[in-house]
């Protein structure tokens, strides 16, 4: 049976739980229930029953926009089910992103390679095509109507993907930033950067996270998971988290089983800053370890970091 979680954050702006895998604080997808209704993100086909479910509580029978952060497959792998349940949506996407949301072939076999198709199957679910009509395609400076004279910004902000967007709203204060300053489960609310392959880039996420620190949000809205409480705190961490997480791997050069060790590392090293032992498992079960070191591995392969 679906799970229903809904949080008001004030100014018609709701934080949904879409319970990615079947879990709570997993994936966090924000609600502008305003004249011209915006959603955030919608997670993925296998999960999107969750989504559904806090919509049909909320009363919310139309939606105007599904804006896309990015279309990896946790954020964007069930906008074609979305499309399909609100005819009249449209599917928000940056421009690196809307061939691939048209025509997922090529994403879907990225996303096998990096979890394989059990993992596909158990975790993600079929992706289906969005019909190019339904596409808005976005980018730097464009705004999405919300009605009543508000609207959000759009910002382009590549370094965790060459697509990733962030969403702004001046009413609210809120940067609903999916995963450009990675990850933050709920509790512990420890930054750990996220880094996957083939796009992830220190040196525009640092410029990135420094252009949403000018903002100064009131709302730093992670997909993974939640409003942080210190934005500015948040911001400078994801940044010096960042470079440490490249300086680590780039001192272990190609020693043998570098995963296993930087596993450990990281671990550790949230062991050592007070986590509690359930909080590391959290974030331990929720890394894909080995994604997120070929990721920076593939950017050393192409960069001097001392440059």
């Amino acid at each position: 049976m679906p799970h229903v979680s809904v949080v008001d954050l004030g100014h018609n702006l709701h934080l949904i739980d879409a319970y990615l895998v079947d879990e709570p604080h997993r994936l966090a997808c924000y609600l502008f229930d305003t004249p011209e209704r915006v959603l955030i993100d919608c997670g993925p086909s296998r999960s999107i029953g969750h989504l559904f479910a806090a919509l049909d509580h909320l009363g919310i029978d139309d939606v105007a926009v599904l804006a896309l952060t990015h279309i990896h497959i946790d954020h964007a792998g069930g906008a074609g089910h979305f499309a399909a349940r609100f005819p009249h949506a449209r599917i928000a996407v940056h421009t690196l992103g809307a061939r691939h949301v048209a025509d997922p072939a090529r994403l879907v076999a990225s996303a096998t390679r990096a979890f394989g198709e059990q993992s596909m199957r158990d975790h993600w679910g079929p992706v289906e095509a969005v019909d190019p009509s339904r596409l808005l395609v976005l980018d730097e400076g464009d705004r999405i109507p919300l009605g009543v004279r508000r609207s959000i910004e759009v910002l382009y902000t590549p370094g965790h993907a060459k697509h990733h967007l962030v969403f702004a709203e001046a009413d609210t204060g809120a940067c609903l930033i999916g995963d450009e300053a990675g990850v933050a489960f709920p509790h512990s609310h420890a930054i750990q950067p996220a880094t996957p392959a083939p796009d992830f880039d220190p040196r525009a996420t640092s410029e990135q996270l420094r252009r949403l620190a000018a903002r100064r949000p009131s709302i730093l809205g992670f997909a993974h998971y939640g409003p942080h409480p210190d934005p500015q705190a948040a911001l400078a961490q994801a940044e010096q988290r960042v470079w440490e997480w490249v300086s680590w791997i780039d001192k272990a050069g190609r020693e043998e089983d570098v995963t296993a060790s930087f596993r450990r590392w990281v671990l550790d090293r949230h062991r050592a800053e007070g986590l509690s032992e359930e909080a590391v498992a959290l974030y331990d079960r929720h890394t894909f370890w080995t994604t997120q070191v070929d990721g920076i591995r593939r950017w050393l392969d192409r960069h001097d970091p001392t440059a």
